[in-house]
């Protein structure tokens, strides 16, 4: 990946979570999303972006990633106004699922290391 582009994911890195924590003020949006990743194509027509929800439940979490997909024009009309870029790239969200994965995976070494102490 060229310099170019890494700075450029870093720059909508930064500025799509500051959208996120202080500009989306939606009332349904439950639980902490985080950022995980972004990734602009080299054209810079299109990024993607991984995020992660921390909800209480999976309803919750499903309904704030869908208000993020519906919101995503908004994000990219403020993105386009803060980064001065020539083109601004049409926004996709993804679900970031490592987290999770890693807790599944640390409760299951857990309960195999207490069934290999009996």
């Amino acid at each position: 990946m060229s310099n170019r582009i890494e700075r450029i994911n870093s720059e909508v890195h930064k500025t799509l979570t500051q959208i996120l924590s202080n500009e989306l003020k939606d009332p349904r949006l439950k639980g902490f999303i985080t950022i995980t990743e972004v990734k602009v194509s080299g054209d810079l027509s299109h990024c993607k972006v991984f995020v992660t929800i921390m909800a209480e439940n999976d309803k919750e979490k499903k309904q704030s990633f869908k208000i993020l997909q519906d919101c995503s024009s908004y994000i990219r009309k403020s993105l386009a106004q803060k980064l001065n870029m020539r083109l601004t790239p049409e926004i996709h969200f993804f679900m970031d699922e490592t987290w999770e994965e890693g807790i599944k995976m640390d409760k299951l070494l857990d309960s195999l290391s207490k069934t290999g102490e009996n």
